[in-house]
């Protein structure tokens, strides 16, 4: 099941990009680049990580030492990008609406593009890091992640940088902004109209409850598998918890890790359905498919299929032979047209019989014998 869901969200993900960049082309506006860097960062976790660790789990003959060095690789770098992009995109709108003179200047395109170039440079560095100089390393047995016993604090570096800190700064800014626009609205409903009587920033507004939904999704996906660890690394040890204890943590620890798994999953869904610019994009998009054949792909059945095909094969041939009656009827009406525009013609006997001369010529011969 997760697995068919892994690949229903890589189709909404590739909807999103698709989605992001035209809409950044049209607008100019730089959260779509922050969208587009996150539903990246997403799109490598559903598309290569969650499916193969989930066949890696099921399958022995999958669990190969570098092939989870890989899915383990790209999903540290899945989940950096993801969590820092969505920082990015909380504090673009921050700027936005606490300082929206500075706004063009602090938040150029140009700048966007920078920070988002420099979120991929410090994830793949950070994480390429870890895994070149052994920090991190893979036990062959069951494809599970090892740290070194004396460079332990790189995986607390990572999880704070990385999940905890961009999640939670994004999680009291989405809660800020949401109080800001609710006093905005409260404002209107006062008497004051100026207050959001610009359309941009009424469309702005109304961004703000898609960035508050994916930053409560995600803080309430990520964030608790993150602090266990941390709970765990800090607080207690394995060895000395009962066999209960240990059982309770089991169920706890996969019942947070399911949680993460859909977290990519969820964050494409929320930004198609709730963000009203990628909504009507994708279904957009959706309506203006060619769908060719219609009446190959109807609902019918088989036997019904083939009465109406041909029914509406003798539909056309009645069509095409009215048409050609229809042509031939407009040539004969024609042809009389012309004749009785014609003059008429009288017979005129002459010496070797009748001959037939119209008035038009006997008129001309009167007006010659005048001029004589």
């Amino acid at each position: 099941m997760l697995l068919a869901a892994s690949m229903a969200a890589t189709v909404f993900n590739v909807m999103v990009i698709f989605c992001a960049i035209k809409l950044f082309k049209r607008s100019g506006d730089t959260m779509h680049l922050f969208i587009l860097n996150m539903t990246i960062g997403d799109l490598i976790l559903t598309i290569f990580c969650h499916p193969n660790e989930l066949l890696i789990r099921k399958h022995d003959f999958l669990q190969q030492k570098h092939l989870c060095a890989v899915v383990h690789y790209f999903n540290w770098i899945g989940l950096a990008v993801s969590g820092l992009s969505l920082t990015l995109l909380n504090v673009d709108k921050l700027i936005y609406f606490r300082w929206p003179l500075n706004y063009d200047r602090s938040m150029s395109k140009r700048r966007a593009a920078m920070f988002c170039m420099a979120i991929w440079a410090v994830s793949i560095g950070f994480v390429s890091y870890c895994w070149l100089f052994n920090i991190v390393y893979i036990y062959h047995q069951d494809c599970s992640l090892q740290m070194s016993p004396s460079k332990k604090f790189y995986y607390e570096i990572f999880t704070m940088i990385f999940c905890v800190l961009p999640v939670t700064s994004s999680l009291i800014v989405s809660i800020y902004l949401f109080n800001l626009t609710r006093s905005k609205r409260n404002a209107t409903n006062a008497g004051d109209p100026s207050v959001l009587k610009n359309k941009k920033v009424l469309n702005q507004v109304k961004s703000l409850a898609f960035i508050f939904a994916t930053t409560t999704w995600t803080s309430c996906s990520l964030l608790p598998y993150r602090i266990v660890n941390l709970a765990r690394i800090h607080l207690f040890t394995w060895s000395e918890l009962s066999c209960e204890g240990k059982q309770r943590m089991n169920w706890i620890a996969w019942i947070l890790v399911y949680l993460l798994t859909l977290n990519p999953i969820v964050n494409p869904l929320i930004t198609s359905l709730i963000y009203a610019p990628y909504r009507l994009t994708i279904k957009k998009f959706l309506v203006n498919i060619p769908v060719g054949n219609r009446a190959y792909y109807s609902s019918q059945p088989e036997g019904l299929q083939s009465d109406s095909s041909f029914s509406s094969v003798r539909r056309n041939r009645n069509r095409r032979s009215s048409c050609t009656e229809l042509a031939s009827l407009r040539q004969s009406t024609e042809v009389v047209r012309i004749s009785m525009s014609e003059p008429p013609v009288t017979p005129m006997k002459s010496d070797d019989g009748f001959s037939f001369e119209s008035q038009a010529s006997d008129q001309k011969k009167l007006q010659a014998g005048s001029k004589c």
